[in-house]
């Protein structure tokens, strides 16, 4: 080898391991990075860097350090301990309290967009069961942008439409003389809840209302909304003001980056959840048992709880992602099976599924109990919109439970000391795990491939009779790290970003060019090529689809799948699109595909 040569292969190697480290460690410097003016419901979360290349138990480990900030607050933010969040939560508690002592005329609205809009029907539905099982009247109702065709499936127009919002809330308190309305947007930018904020405001003699979110307020969303006169930044700075005299509220308690960068459903929808439940259960226990005495920080410390229980069975639950991850590689399917509210979780976080990892509706689907005589939607039976809003266990029978196949995963949750019998789950080829929270005979148990049992502590004894609020969560937990950790193994993220989007609309197709972009750090103009290429399949595009318009290009992607991932491969080891793509075959995970590319060709120079 000449001295010309050897240097050559010198400075290659040097360049390439370089490369490495930049993949390694690129969150500390791509543009992802947070500055003081992204929200933190939009960062980087270092703990997880790393989630991509970690072992299944290894993602749950990371999960588990990544919730423990719902709880031990973030970087000096006011989290859910601090002073002024406990005491909020306790004015709004007592609030509740005189609406459900004196109940007639008032009413008490919880309104959201997708994940947040789900957990307020599984609020409102929660506590209006208690109230009728009482015989007391129900007072709660929920509003979801979308209808609760949003229950199932993803509705994005509704979600930037503050007028469609201002509209149902109108007509959901018509007729109330008090409305206590709490507006959930985890990231404080939903138009759809900015319109209905801005609406109270202006009729303050009868609603209060609430914005429940996890950014500092000067991090709310300050660009213009589409036929709208306010930015949602403008409409908080009047929610200040209003709270400030004394009539309405925010509650924003910091509880850090999510693991998945962006995907809300997960610490900040498991906040959401715990932070409307202590305020409603403080609020019954006062209402209708005054001799109990609650407070706030005890209802925190009871799900804490729940917390520290379901992450000690982090082996368990990562042997379960583990299960998941090979059924997703391989082309099967994720079905939950729930027979009471932990259904309700099963369903909630299929219906996640799409819009976070570019999911189809068939990878994990949700089903319950006697379907939507159990859900109580206010839009009733929906079924006669397609196969994918037939949610009983009989639609599973019949539509799902025929056709399983070994690559498939059924998933039952459980609450009660007997299974109703689900005919054929134990003669079908399918993986079959169980979740429940009692004891189960061993016949019952005999048809399930694992078991994962959880014991949850009670505490307190006044929380006994919220303990299916707390299997609630435990069960949002698990189910959380189970298709998060499945959808990592099958590729989908580039350490802890979403790559694997699909391409099918304007809005998505400038995110994979940025994707690109930054990931790659390469140009706009660059990124947009290796997008085209990936597009295409090619590596010389022609005259007509270099000046075709973006709509064309999303027609030829959006049915077409991993165009984001073999671009952003293509752009970060300056290959053609055809090896990018193999590459992607034979190591579906994006940055293990990348090293071990790097280290071949390091072999081939030695």
């Amino acid at each position: 080898m000449s001295f010309i040569h050897a240097k050559l292969c010198l400075s290659k190697t040097i360049q390439r391991l370089q490369l490495i480290t930049r993949i390694s460690h690129s969150v500390e410097t791509n543009d992802y990075e947070m500055s003081h003016t992204q929200p933190i419901t939009e960062a980087n979360n270092t703990i997880t860097t790393d989630i991509d290349v970690a072992t299944a138990e290894g993602i749950v480990t990371l999960l588990r350090k990544c919730d423990a900030e719902i709880f031990d607050g973030w970087e000096g933010h006011k989290g859910l301990f601090h002073k002024e969040t406990m005491d909020k939560l306790s004015k709004l508690a007592i609030l509740a309290r005189d609406m459900l002592q004196n109940p007639s005329g008032y009413s008490i609205v919880l309104s959201g967009c997708g994940t947040s809009g789900r957990l307020a029907f599984i609020t409102a539905r929660s506590f209006n069961e208690r109230l009728k099982n009482s015989g007391k009247e129900p007072i709660y109702d929920y509003l979801i942008a979308g209808g609760d065709k949003a229950l199932f499936t993803s509705q994005e127009a509704p979600e930037d439409d503050p007028h469609i919002g201002i509209k149902m809330l109108r007509e959901s308190c018509e007729g109330k003389k008090k409305v206590l309305y709490i507006g959930i947007t985890c990231g404080l930018s939903a138009p759809f809840v900015a319109g209905q904020l801005d609406f109270c405001l202006q009729h303050l003699d009868k609603f209060t209302p609430v914005l429940l979110g996890f950014n500092p307020t000067y991090l709310a969303r300050n660009l213009p909304i589409e036929k709208w006169n306010k930015t949602f930044l403008q409409v908080v700075k009047e929610l200040e003001a209003a709270e400030h005299a004394g009539k309405g509220f925010i509650l924003n308690p910091v509880v850090g980056p999510e693991p998945i960068t962006g995907s809300s459903r997960m610490k900040s929808g498991s906040a959401t959840k715990i932070l409307l439940e202590t305020i409603f259960t403080a609020a019954h226990s006062s209402a209708f048992n005054p001799e109990v005495p609650w407070d706030i920080e005890t209802l925190f410390r009871s799900y804490q709880a729940v917390y520290n229980t379901v992450y000690s069975h982090t082996e368990s639950v990562g042997k379960l992602v583990a299960i998941a991850g090979d059924s997703l590689q391989n082309g099967g399917s994720i079905y939950y099976i729930g027979y009471d509210t932990l259904g309700l979780m099963g369903m909630t976080d299929a219906s996640e599924c799409p819009p976070t990892y570019g999911a189809t509706l068939d990878d994990v689907r949700g089903f319950i109990a006697s379907g939507y005589n159990f859900l109580r939607n206010k839009e009733g039976d929906l079924s006669s919109n397609g196969k994918y809003f037939r949610i009983s266990i009989n639609d599973f029978e019949k539509d799902i439970l025929p056709s399983l196949k070994d690559r498939d995963l059924v998933i039952c949750l459980n609450t009660a000391k007997s299974l109703p019998s689900l005919a054929g789950l134990k003669e079908s080829r399918c993986k079959r795990v169980m979740l429940t929270f009692t004891e189960l005979p061993d016949e019952q148990l005999s048809k399930f491939d694992f078991v994962i049992s959880l014991c949850l502590p009670i505490g307190d004894a006044t929380l006994e009779p919220w303990q299916q609020l707390h299997r609630e969560i435990a069960t949002k937990w698990v189910l959380n790290a189970v298709t998060t950790g499945a959808h990592v193994l099958k590729g989908k993220v580039f350490q802890n970003i979403m790559v694997d989007l699909k391409v099918s609309n304007n809005k998505l197709f400038h995110r994979a060019v940025g994707i690109i972009e930054g990931l790659g750090k390469t140009s706009k103009e660059h990124a947009r090529m290796f997008l085209l290429r990936s597009i295409y399949h090619t590596e010389h595009l022609t005259p007509d689809q270099l000046e075709a318009p973006i709509a064309q290009h999303i027609k030829v992607a959006s049915s077409q799948n991993k165009i984001v991932p073999v671009a952003l491969v293509a752009a970060i080891l300056n290959s053609s699109i055809e090896n990018a793509s193999l590459l992607l075959d034979s190591k579906p995970v994006i940055r293990v595909a990348i090293l071990q590319a790097l280290h071949s060709q390091e072999t081939d120079l030695s």
